[in-house]
């Protein structure tokens, strides 16, 4: 059971890809919301459309729930640059397990070629 001080990763995962994109951007560094999705976009990510309104809300979220982290812009300007937090590592790397043990699953079923036929 999780502690106030602790919190269960697990309670957040299945993770949205946009949001599983932004902690893994993050983990570069402290980066404001239009170059999150400039990133993602250069990345190409497939998390579909990104509308301003819903990264700023999924970034609102994602603070809400202690994953990032926000602080104003240390050169003036009026941009909030976020960073992730050790919960959010945590979080990520809970997600970065649950998919790879579905990667494993559908390989055993045949759907992915395994490691050692890839190349």
């Amino acid at each position: 059971m999780a502690t106030a001080s602790k919190p269960d990763p697990g309670q957040h995962i299945p993770m949205h890809p946009l949001e599983f994109q932004v902690l893994l951007i993050l983990m570069d560094g402290e980066l404001h919301g239009y170059g999150i999705a400039k990133e993602i976009e250069r990345r190409g990510a497939r998390v579909g459309r990104i509308l301003p309104t819903n990264l700023y809300r999924r970034l609102r979220d994602m603070g809400e729930k202690g994953m990032i982290a926000e602080a104003p812009d240390p050169g003036g300007e009026q941009r909030r640059l976020f960073s992730i937090t050790s919960f959010g590592r945590r979080v990520a790397r809970a997600e970065a397990e649950r998919m790879q043990a579905m990667v494993r699953s559908a390989r055993r079923h045949r759907l992915l070629a395994s490691g050692a036929e890839e190349g």
